[in-house]
């Protein structure tokens, strides 16, 4: 009631309150970042180890066995999953919903290096990594020309990418495809084999060959030089001339015995792009960037790419982004529609178009409220939140509409009572303090167990329910002061409306009320009629509630809906051991 007395009391300030809300809301809505789903922080660290040309069962027994022991002794841990494939030991901690995954991340890479010692010469640095939903790219740049792959591939790697690792919200651009360059030293067994010489040896020459060897300073007056031998192979050719061995005061050397290549790594994936061989560029967004905006910083960036030959075309090849601003598009355009319904219902039954107004302003002042909140939770908009606002649009008049419709009562009742406006404004608004209160704490009650649920689905609900919760206090709170502001200010107690009127405003009215009071009698009919046949309403409620129940084994269940994103893959299994090309 206080709320009501204050804001009739100042009027202004509640105008401009209710100004501030719209400004700040509308700011706030513009800057929201826009994403397909709420942030989900899924518990889970992973472990990758690589030892190139080790066996599945030596990767097991050397690499993924003293990982798991290590790591298994981890608090608030569920469970350990490992996938052990040639070369590559991959093992994940699964850790309780309730536990923090920064805190296990930590414990994890304390465990791992403990068992640092346990692991082959041969091994990688393990990876620690924490999984983030995020690591998704966002969109995929192609990239073809008339260009060779190995050239195509250096272009993208070290002019496209760093551009794009510019931008905001851009994490990283991984290359993909095309051939990288790689220095082959192809031996002649028959030749080693003739000279004697083991195939170490060889690796040993041409590894100890190409350092950079630290050689001191050289001191010379008061300046002190820093020196450098510069031993790293800039070109091919140095490499034949290695020297392997000294037989007989002969040097026997790499071109001797082996032949040098300058060629490129196996290939293990080719990229075509419309039948024409290139590469791609997968980019993944920062957590918390805005999906939509970094893809269109991408797509801009493309246009203007620097030091690129015009020869070579870089498009846009997959596009995340597209499906979220479909979805959010289309949530935005059932939201406004269902508004403008809401609208059209409340001006049909109130039958006054400045009650259709005044408690039209609720709509877009609630939802402004929850675009605020958004805004500085460092929520997303996403389709959970979007879909709340969508969900609780229609309940947001309802309280507006009992006040507005109290009030209107109260103005009928003026001349009888001999009360002014403002008293009867602020007598109609303490009549239904308490009903809309408890109506709206009811609604979001329901949403109360939420909070019990555990996993993703907590991660994906909770949006959900604390859009829903906001947009209705809001509601709540312009229903106790604008709405009852604006009715002291516009709203005029209802006239009697002649029936031999020729307006056709009057006519209208004449002919919606005629409509209900139709709508009444029906209604008090066939209220009637099921008073008389209580046992027959009665038995077909329980009869449709078993028949319910027992269909229910029959729906479907799934965690997602159904949806068409505009794309498709298609993938084709070959038989193990089939050559890449």
């Amino acid at each position: 009631m206080w709320l009501t007395r204050l804001a009739l009391k100042y009027p202004i300030t509640t105008l401009m309150a209710a100004i501030a809300i719209f400004v700040l809301g509308i700011v706030s809505f513009t800057q929201l970042p826009v994403d397909m789903l709420p942030n989900i922080q899924i518990p889970v660290i992973s472990v990758i180890t690589y030892n190139s040309g080790a066996g599945p069962l030596d990767m097991e027994q050397t690499v993924t066995f003293p990982l798991e022991r290590a790591c298994s002794s981890t608090n608030d841990v569920d469970y350990i999953q490992s996938i052990t494939r040639e070369g590559v030991s991959q093992i994940r901690i699964y850790f309780n919903w309730d536990a923090s995954t920064d805190v296990g991340l930590i414990d994890v890479i304390q465990k791992v290096d403990r068992a640092l010692n346990l692991l082959p010469v041969s091994a990688s640095q393990p990876l620690v990594l924490k999984f983030d939903i995020t690591n998704v790219p966002v969109c995929t740049i192609a990239l073809s020309g008339d260009i060779d792959e190995r050239a195509l591939y250096d272009l993208a790697y070290n002019v496209i990418e760093p551009q794009l690792e510019h931008l905001p919200g851009v994490a990283f651009a991984q290359v993909v495809g095309g051939k990288l360059r790689e220095i082959h030293v192809s031996v002649d067994r028959n030749r080693i084999e003739a000279m004697g010489i083991p195939i170490q040896q060889v690796v040993t020459a041409v590894a100890n060959s190409n350092l950079i060897v630290p050689s001191g300073d050289l001191k010379a007056g008061v300046f002190d030089y820093s020196l450098k031998t510069e031993s790293q192979f800039n070109v091919v050719e140095p490499i034949g001339n290695v020297v392997i061995k000294t037989v007989g005061g002969i040097p026997v050397r790499v071109k001797d015995v082996a032949y040098v290549e300058d060629s490129y790594q196996e290939q293990t994936e080719i990229i075509r792009n419309n039948g024409t061989h290139g590469v791609v560029l997968r980019v993944q967004k920062t957590s918390g960037a805005n999906t939509v905006d970094v893809v269109k910083g991408v797509v801009q960036a493309i246009t203007h790419l620097r030091e690129v030959p015009p020869t070579v075309k870089a498009s846009l090849a997959l596009d995340q982004s597209l499906y979220i601003k479909q979805s959010i598009d289309g949530l935005q355009q059932e939201a406004i529609l269902g508004a403008f319904l809401a609208m059209l219902v409340i001006l049909v039954f109130l039958r006054n178009s400045r009650s259709a107004i005044i408690i039209f302003t609720a709509i877009p002042l609630s939802v402004l409220v929850t675009f605020i909140f958004f805004r500085f939770s460092n929520t997303t908009l996403n389709i959970m939140t979007f879909g709340g606002l969508a969900l609780g649009i229609g309940r947001l008049v309802d309280d507006s509409i009992v006040e507005l419709e109290a009030i209107s009562r109260h103005y009928g009742l003026m001349k009888t009572n001999k009360l002014g406006k403002m008293q009867s404004t602020l007598d109609a608004a303490l009549e239904v303090a308490s009903p809309i209160f408890i109506s709206t704490l009811t609604t979001v009650i329901v949403f109360l167990p939420v909070i019990f649920l555990t996993g993703i689905a907590k991660l994906l609900f909770i949006p959900l329910v604390i859009t829903i919760t906001v947009a209705l206090f809001a509601s709540f709170f312009v229903s106790r002061t604008v709405t009852p502001s604006m009715c002291y200010k516009f709203l005029k107690a209802e006239r009697e409306v002649d029936p031999e009127s020729k307006k056709l405003a009057d006519r209208m009215q004449i002919k919606a009320r005629e409509f209900f009071d139709w709508v009444d009698d029906k209604y008090q009919n066939t209220l009637q009629y099921a008073l008389k046949h209580r046992k027959m309403v009665f038995y077909s409620i329980i009869g449709f509630t078993v028949f319910s129940v027992l269909i229910f084994k029959f729906i479907g269940t799934e965690f997602f809906p159904d949806s068409d994103e505009s794309q498709f893959g298609i993938t084709v299994k070959l038989p193990v051991g089939t050559r890449i090309e």
